[in-house]
């Protein structure tokens, strides 16, 4: 592995000469924090070996070669950005280390064969995403309107399913104008319990792992995701995953938002809408996107969400300064 520095600041060289020397010594573990986004962050320890699986599993489903150029723009304390390391590592890559920055392409003037992005990052760097042979989108929901517009490049882009405990993704779905599920790498095996996916893989040392992830188990053995069992709003009778209604308003809302239940003497739970900053969608606008069991009930407009160390919104978090925002009933 070569290692190329395209940036000044000593912390962030430290932060990746130190996971890399971490990563040398002989300790067969890596230590590495859950997200933080669904319940309280927890450390937890990672085997090499299984993250050097990972890696491999990842280089083979994307055929990814010895001296390819790897884009490492995250931060080596997700596990996000561990992984590009250890990928480098393991595959032989060429590792480019930018600053960990919302525009990680602007000052690159070259081509690279793979890098793993935010849709954050992704979304600021449409004048320059053609740089990228193939590129991993995770951390975050894409937009319609972005999800469109890589659609039109002539790139290989996936957007990534998984989470710290199956270190790093287990799926990708490739993102195209009409491809909706999600493949997984090989040797990775899911079934179902109460609709929920249980998770198999010997190699990363994950063994019948429950996950609250919603999914519909396809013949060829890929998967929908329809949302996590423990954000799914029951109003009045009727079962909501936040997460379709989001994907639904992406392209009407341009600030970062999510919609979550709250407590309701009619209907037991209703839906809301948590905007970051003072957009404010008339409900008619809203109407034309959803179903009208999908109309959230009210508008709550935060100053700043709250977000995790890998910058994801935390919903919970969040939610627990709702005094504080501003509310529109629609």
């Amino acid at each position: 592995m070569k290692v190329e520095f395209v940036t000044d600041d000593p912390n962030r060289i430290n932060d990746v000469r130190t996971f890399i020397n971490e990563w040398e010594s002989d300790l067969d573990f890596i230590k590495s924090k859950t997200s933080g986004s669904t319940g309280k962050p927890k450390t937890i320890h990672l085997l090499k070996k299984h993250m050097i699986a990972s890696a491999k599993m990842t280089g083979k489903f994307l055929n990814l070669k010895k001296n390819d150029s790897s884009l490492l723009c995250m931060s080596t304390h997700t596990i996000a950005g561990k992984m590009m390391v250890v990928r480098a590592i393991v595959l032989d890559l060429d590792l480019i280390v930018t600053d960990i920055t919302s525009t990680p392409l602007k000052n690159l003037d070259r081509q690279i064969d793979f890098a793993a992005m935010v849709p954050m990052q992704v979304e600021n760097s449409k004048d320059n995403i053609s740089q990228i042979k193939t590129l991993i989108i995770g951390g975050g929901t894409i937009s319609k309107l972005l999800w469109n517009f890589i659609s039109e490049m002539q790139i290989d882009a996936y957007q990534t399913f998984g989470m710290t405990e199956t270190i790093s993704h287990i799926a990708m779905r490739k993102i195209t104008m009409d491809e909706t599920n999600y493949f997984v790498l090989p040797g990775v095996e899911i079934s179902l319990k109460d609709n929920c996916m249980i998770i198999n893989a010997p190699l990363l040392g994950v063994n019948n792992l429950q996950t609250n992830d919603h999914v519909e188990i396809e013949k060829d053995g890929s998967f929908k995701w329809l949302g996590r069992r423990d954000f799914v709003i029951n109003s009045g009778g009727i079962k909501i995953h936040p997460e379709i209604v989001e994907e639904n308003l992406s392209g009407r809302i341009n600030k970062p938002f999510f919609v979550i239940g709250l407590p309701d003497k009619t209907f037991g739970e209703k839906l809301v809408l948590c905007i970051e900053g003072d957009c404010v969608p008339d409900k008619s606008d809203l109407k034309l996107s959803l179903d009208k069991f999908h109309i959230p009930k009210e508008v709550y407009c935060f100053e700043k969400f709250s977000r995790t160390d890998s910058n994801k919104i935390n919903r919970l978090k969040t939610i627990e300064r709702i005094a504080d925002a501003k509310k529109q009933v629609l």
